[in-house]
């Protein structure tokens, strides 16, 4: 009895499936033919059950690589995620002059000034904030820029403590004609600096850091050289290189924690590369004057941007001004 009752519902039901053959042959076969090949199945089953498996691939896998954080830009965007600051120092004014006199009698000029323009050389400049960033993977201390005609590592002079195969210098600091040449240098934390002595006379060099690390003072006779690690000053503060024969005799060694730090040139140019967007405290030292300035940058992704930083004496301490 319940067979019969459902019979005119069964007939019903094929009557709309036979009825619905026609379009839906139609729409399989028009589907197939812009599909890939490599895409196209079920070539044997019947035409409902491939417009089931078409439909399944009409909507293209969501592709992860792609995914981006707002505001961030992503690996496929085209866009740079850090950008460059390249500028030029100048001083317009008198240089100051050593407190001391040479083997001559004269009191050397303490700032690097290049003629009619102005450049300032041995001056540094860096970011403050630059130890609270994510560094770039090749800031290491492995791929760090080496000084022409120097290796990379040198072995750690005999009779000196070793804290591992080598030491990385990042610096030279030359005792030629009585004077400490380059007077200024910057490294990174950890790595060292290679004094050496052109001189035929015999000279020595003496660190006086606030790290127990940095102090040191070690004699440099003619020809020789001495290499020595530094850490990082509390308050970004240079630790100061003296000669104790010769008390005129000055040199500077900047230690930071990352890789945001440059000295300008003999033309008072310099460039810092792959800076995080955003905007920054330049900050920039000649500590043979005591000078300390600061300029505010805006810093935008994939672009470099210029500054110029003029300075005068009024930017020096009153005791450092030319009297």
């Amino acid at each position: 009895m319940n067979s019969s009752r459902q019979s005119p519902w069964r007939g019903l039901l094929l009557i709309v499936v036979v009825m619905g053959l026609p379009t839906a042959s139609r729409q399989w076969g028009q589907s197939r033919s812009a599909v890939p090949k490599d895409r196209r199945v079920c070539t044997t089953c019947d035409p409902l059950m491939a417009l089931m498996q078409d439909a399944s691939h009409s909507q293209p896998p969501l592709d992860t690589s792609r995914a981006q954080v707002p505001g961030v830009p992503g690996p496929n965007s085209g866009q740079l995620s850090t950008g460059s600051i390249r500028g030029v120092v100048r001083f317009r004014g008198e240089s100051p002059r050593a407190t001391a006199a040479n083997l001559a009698g004269k009191r050397s000029p303490l700032l690097q000034i290049e003629g009619e323009t102005g450049g300032l050389g041995q001056t540094v400049v860096f970011l403050p904030a630059g130890s609270r960033w994510p560094q770039p993977p090749e800031a290491s201390l492995e791929t760090a820029p080496t000084p022409p005609g120097q290796s990379a590592r040198e072995e750690v002079p005999r009779g000196k403590p070793k804290r591992g195969p080598a030491l990385d210098i990042q610096a030279t600091m030359d005792q030629r004609d009585h004077e400490f040449t380059p007077r200024v240098v910057a490294i990174r934390t950890g790595a060292a600096v290679r004094f050496t002595n052109s001189d035929v006379a015999n000279h020595n060099v003496h660190g006086h850091g606030l790290d127990s690390k940095n102090q040191f003072n070690v004699f440099t006779g003619g020809g020789a050289s001495h290499v020595q690690r530094f850490r990082a000053e509390k308050g970004q503060r240079p630790v100061r290189i003296g000669c104790d024969i010769h008390p005129w005799m000055q040199g500077w060694v900047y230690v930071f924690e990352h890789p945001w730090f440059a000295i300008t040139d003999a033309s008072g140019r310099f460039e810092l590369r792959e800076i995080p967007p955003g905007r920054h405290t330049l900050a920039i030292r000649q500590p043979d004057v005591r000078l300390e300035a600061t300029r505010e940058v805006e810093v935008l992704a994939g672009e470099v941007v210029e500054v110029t930083i003029d300075l005068t004496p009024a930017d020096l301490p009153d005791e450092s001004r030319p009297e």
